[in-house]
């Protein structure tokens, strides 16, 4: 187990120990900063527009139809999206040759921007189906936008791994975690929006009438600003992928070994090399168990934190009113990038670390489904100090750090097995995100476990 002021990267089979103090600057040197800050713009475009959606719920939830019940219904559309990625596995499984990663790539980065820029006309569009209100149009796109990104997560870690050296994972994941940074500074920098309550609420002891704080920008500007980040991204992969530059630090793709990579191409009359291979692929069959358990690992996260958790976020945090609703997607989304640079100091580290690292998460996660299931008075909800919905907002926060830094670890530790390997990683990451999500669904929409506060209720309405 390796300790925490030490860092421990490995590339081309040479180890690499790094002390605390000089951590950043031994990173630094192993690589090329204008690649480094390239594969972050482009790995933004990863869930950069699901993610403004999602940031965006505060402001949509109270103008939509669907009410508290939309992030469920988003969550669910998400999963049955997800049915896209297996269809480009099973197309790469039977039509290796046919299937170019950049091309995929250019169209899952341009369609999410024309998908942007529809979004900002027709996210409050709503149809009537079955007598009930529907924002069918916002369904679509955000049908649209989860299928392309969800392919991200085939794509774009394998393009990395392939082309370029292992510290290049690094910008990955901070890319990836940006891409739910901007769009919550932006939804901050918008501010936040109350129920339109001034029509008075009648109750025992008193009348209730509120005026709902305005914000800064519609969300109409918002969705054209996501659309322009895309863009960039889009010009980054771009100078990524031809200018001389980014091809001078790429690596040498076929010293990338994996159980089901191996190096037979090379000249078999080299008997060292023949015992190196031999050797490799001993290790790998070793390493078997630990990569099912790093597998498993990857969809009991996905599950509780990118399926599970994200349909109850309004009845975890709107109890509490709705500016813990919009600090627990803003501040989480913000601080994201804060554990995949901290990951910087413990790169390597062993399984017994990643296991003991997920432990508070999952628990924060089970007070989260609490709060959840006692919606609409949950714990501390007229706490005069707000005590529950700073709590909620922790609760979040660190459930968000944790399991973006797992990921990245597990990764980190499954790198050295191949393209082929974290391919796989990417499909359970979506097996554990489309069964957590479908799993809520299921519990808000038919068995109706959880409870919407009514609108503009009481003040004493939970005492």
């Amino acid at each position: 187990m390796h300790r925490i002021d030490q860092i421990e990267l490995i590339s081309d089979g040479n180890i690499f120990h790094f002390k605390s103090a000089n951590s950043f600057i031994n990173y630094f040197s192993k690589i090329k900063i204008g690649v480094f800050v390239l594969i972050c713009l482009f790995t933004l475009g990863s869930w950069l527009d699901i993610s403004g959606i999602w940031c965006e719920l505060p402001f949509m939830i109270h103008q939509l139809p669907e009410g508290w019940r939309l992030p469920s219904i988003l969550s669910a559309v998400s999963q049955f999206a997800q049915t896209g990625p297996f269809i480009y596995l099973l197309i790469r499984y039977f039509f290796p040759t046919r299937v170019d990663n950049v091309k995929v790539i250019y169209m899952i980065l341009i369609f999410g921007a024309v998908s942007s820029f529809l979004l900002a006309f027709f996210w409050n569009k709503s149809v009537v189906v079955h007598e009930e209100k529907r924002s069918i149009y916002l369904y679509i796109l955000h049908f649209t936008l989860s299928l392309l990104d969800g392919m991200s997560t085939l794509t774009f870690l394998p393009y990395v791994g392939e082309y370029f050296a292992k510290e290049y994972i690094i910008p990955n994941y901070i890319g990836e975690s940006f891409s739910s940074l901007l769009p919550a500074t932006l939804a901050l920098i918008q501010g936040f929006q109350d129920e339109d309550c001034n029509i008075p609420y009648q109750n025992k002891t008193s009348t209730l009438t509120r005026t709902p704080y305005k914000a800064k920008y519609s969300v109409f500007v918002y969705f054209l600003l996501i659309f322009l980040l895309l863009l960039i991204s889009i010009a980054a992969f771009s100078y990524l992928n031809f200018s001389n530059y980014a091809k001078r630090a790429r690596k040498n793709r076929f010293s990338w070994v994996s159980a089901e990579f191996s190096l037979n191409d090379e000249t078999v009359d080299d008997s060292s090399q023949r015992d190196k291979e031999m050797k490799q692929k001993r290790n790998i069959k070793e390493k078997e168990m630990e990569i099912r358990f790093l597998f498993i690992l990857t969809v009991m996260v996905t599950f509780v934190y990118y399926g599970f958790l994200p349909g109850l976020m309004s009845y975890s945090t709107i109890p509490y009113s709705n500016k813990f609703f919009h600090l627990s997607i803003t501040l989480s989304s913000i601080l994201l990038p804060l554990s995949i640079i901290l990951s910087i100091f413990s790169y390597e580290v062993s399984i017994q670390r990643i296991c003991l690292e997920s432990v508070a998460p999952f628990i924060l996660s089970f007070y989260i489904y609490l709060v959840s299931v006692l919606s609409p008075c949950p714990p501390f909800v007229n706490n005069k100090y707000n005590l529950g919905g700073y709590l909620i907002v922790f609760c979040w926060i660190i459930t968000s750090l944790m399991f973006m830094r797992i990921r990245c670890l597990i990764a980190a530790k499954l790198e050295k097995y191949g393209k082929n390997i974290l391919l796989k990683l990417g499909c359970f990451t979506i097996i554990g995100q489309v069964f957590g999500g479908l799993t809520t669904y299921f519990m808000v929409e038919y068995l109706r476990l959880f409870i919407d506060r009514p609108k503009c209720a009481p003040i004493d309405f939970c005492y």
